[in-house]
């Protein structure tokens, strides 16, 4: 089918177990909840807490950052393509308070 189904990203509900629930009633693509390139580009540890390890059927994935500084979601871009995410979406102005405000740190 030529159709697409594709689910936002949600800020705390974009996780790897709800995108499996919605592919499994029909998604197409889905996209990651935001995460700060500066600290997905730093750590390793966050790198794992927040997108872990791409399962075969979660994909297309869309990993969607917050950044401000270019050659950082270059860099976060990189690590996250490395991890198995098939497209980059940078978060132009979360509505969210926690994420306006810098907090929505996984």
């Amino acid at each position: 089918s030529s159709d697409l189904y594709v689910m936002a990203p949600m800020v705390k509900q974009s996780d790897r177990a709800f995108r499996a629930l919605v592919r499994a009633h029909g998604c197409t693509l889905c996209y990651t909840e935001m995460f700060m390139a500066d600290e997905f580009a730093a750590s390793a540890s966050y790198r794992q807490r927040a997108l872990g390890d791409v399962d075969q059927d979660d994909h297309p994935l869309v990993v969607q950052f917050a950044a401000n500084k270019a050659q950082t979601l270059l860099s976060a871009a990189l690590e996250a393509q490395a991890m198995g995410a098939d497209a980059v979406d940078i978060n132009l102005g979360c509505p969210q308070r926690r994420a306006r405000e810098g907090k929505d740190r996984k």
